[in-house]
């Protein structure tokens, strides 16, 4: 598509963007830088353009925005009789995904309608990234200091923080390369990053946390000239690794993963399912033992999301070759969400698609047909409990992230268990000594938090309770919600901080036991404190050590591995 300008409808702002030379809607993922700069003119855009920006974006993915300012500077300093760029930028950095200004369709709930999905770039919040020179350096900093979620990664040219943003930051780490900023600038994002020294040369001091190596800051004493050596140099060895992840109260700095290499496998619009082409990726980790079979995980994207962005988030293939097991990663049907509701209008039967594509794993690849484990994230995760629900004998045990079905995420929705097509479904073709163990992961800042009757958690936890012979309690009103904020506690609770890279992320495990006459493990309703909608680092890790005692028995009974 190239350069075009855009004249922004809810910020009364425009702005030059530049979409890479990349399909708008593939299977893999796109990042968005915002370059600041004094001034407004088109040649000052094709010129930054022409240092090296055009061909890092058209190699590696990246969308490019550059923000006018209204008066050809910056309001770094937060000036109350200048414009307030702070929230222009929230809304223009927002504002990328499609050229024009035509208000997205959406469904009755507010997801847009996949006629908008497929239409629209999908750089998400996870990799935005900030380039300053000028003022726009010194707005970079103060953005970055004010808005850290909305940020991972900034590279500024001179410049430095405004006391008022200084007063207005959060302390939140963002990472950092700072070239000739001011003093006030890198003691703020050192202190941020809660950094140390840890390599000290003629031109530059390297710091960095030391327990999180992406939480760093670079301080490069001369300010250089913006040049495309040093855009790339940034680009490769900070913005390309670097993610935001929407855990702690503002976001945490972690990274992506290496999709590249012979281990991966693309399978593009392809019909060897016999239902219809459809895509997924596999890895298949190098060291697998000879002669024997191992698990399959399938790990379900969320709604317009793709398969290479469902990878960078749970990372379960990485877990993978730690463990020895298979991990697939399917694109939905229509190439952005899952039919979950089993609808008829629906581009392609999902159930089918899935379920054909455990078959496929298991006929290829050295896959244990006994030991298949479904997973998702958000929509996908509740695609993997459809799939686990209406197909009970081809999955070992289920352990996924931040679904918010059935219902509606943002208020109560007074419903039956049997106004949900798939659970009804499922109750009325299930044997009455089937079982699925399953594991389910909710963020505290997800909407349906604190869990209360009617609530999207409420409908979930019933149902997989119902289906595992566990006594169903009732769920208290909002009004009244339980202290322990996951509506019904478990029959035991246990606290834990898994990651030591990470020591904030805690969980509250609620293990709730069957009915049988030897009651078992069978449903978890864990809750990451301060996790919005996210995959957090330790979720993939969580799941796997709960799904993995499990094996489907040939009879379809539950087995220990």
């Amino acid at each position: 598509m190239g350069l075009i300008y855009k004249d922004e409808l809810k910020s009364g702002r425009n702005m030059y963007i530049y979409y890479p030379n990349v399909p708008v809607h593939s299977p893999y993922k796109v990042s968005l830088i915002g370059i600041l700069r004094d001034g407004k003119d088109k040649d000052s855009v094709e010129k930054l353009l022409s240092m090296g920006l055009q061909k890092l974006a058209d190699e590696n993915w990246v969308i490019l925005v550059f923000p006018n300012p209204v008066e050809d500077t910056w309001n770094f300093e937060l000036s109350e009789d200048r414009p307030d760029d702070v929230t222009a930028l929230d809304i223009l950095l927002q504002e990328v995904t499609k050229p024009d200004n035509d208000p997205p369709k959406t469904d009755a709930i507010g997801i847009p309608l996949l006629s908008e999905m497929i239409r629209q770039w999908h750089p998400m919040f996870d990799c935005r990234y900030l380039i300053g020179m000028g003022t726009g350096a010194s707005m970079a900093y103060s953005y970055a200091a004010i808005r850290p979620d909305e940020i991972a990664g900034i590279l500024g040219f001179g410049g430095g923080i405004s006391k008022k943003a200084l007063e207005q930051a959060t302390d939140t780490p963002v990472a950092a390369v700072l070239s000739g900023a001011s003093e006030e600038t890198a003691e703020y994002y050192i202190k941020a990053n809660q950094a140390e020294l840890k390599v000290e040369k003629a031109h530059l001091n390297i710091y960095e946390n030391k327990l999180n190596p992406y939480m760093t800051v670079v301080k490069v004493f001369e300010q250089s000239e913006p040049s495309g050596e040093i855009f790339a140099k940034v680009y490769r060895e900070t913005f390309k690794n670097l993610r935001r992840m929407n855990t702690g109260l503002r976001g945490d700095l972690y990274r992506f993963s290496d999709l590249s290499g012979p281990e991966f496998t693309w399978y593009i619009e392809d019909e060897v399912l016999g239902c219809g082409p459809r895509t997924w990726l596999v890895h298949v980790p190098s060291d697998l033992p000879k002669d024997s079979k191992v698990p399959l995980v399938m790990f379900c994207h969320g709604g317009s999301d793709t398969p290479t962005e469902a990878a960078h988030m749970a990372k379960f293939h990485e877990l993978g070759r730690k463990e020895h097991f298979i991990t697939v990663y399917p694109w939905g049907s229509n190439r952005a969400s899952w039919n979950i509701n089993l609808l008829p209008d629906w581009p392609g039967d999902d159930v089918e698609y899935l379920t054909k594509l455990i078959d496929f794993m298991i006929e290829k690849y050295p896959v244990d047909s006994s030991r298949v484990y479904m997973s998702g994230f958000s929509n996908g995760a509740s695609m993997a409990m459809v799939v686990s629900m209406l197909h009970p004998e081809k999955v070992a045990a289920l352990a996924y992230v931040d679904t918010n079905w059935p219902g509606n995420r943002w208020k109560r929705v007074d419903m039956q268990i049997e106004d949900v097509a798939a659970m009804k479904l499922a109750l009325e073709k299930k044997e009455p000594w089937m079982r699925m163990p399953v594991w389910t992961t909710y963020g505290t800042r997800e909407a349906s938090y604190p869990v209360a009757r009617m609530h999207t958690q409420q409908y979930q936890y019933d149902f997989w309770k119902m289906f595992n012979n566990i006594e169903v309690k009732p769920t208290p009103d909002i009004e009244n919600p339980d202290p322990s904020g996951c509506g019904v506690p478990g029959d035991e609770v246990e606290w834990i901080t898994p990651n030591p890279m990470f020591p904030n992320h805690r969980y509250e495990i609620n293990r709730f036991f069957t009915r049988d006459p030897e009651p078992q493990n069978y449903y978890n309703y864990v809750m990451m404190h301060d996790k919005g909608h996210d995959v957090a680092p330790s979720d993939a890790e969580l799941c796997w050590n709960y799904a993995k005692q499990f094996k489907r028995n040939p009879d379809g009974t539950v087995g220990r591995v």
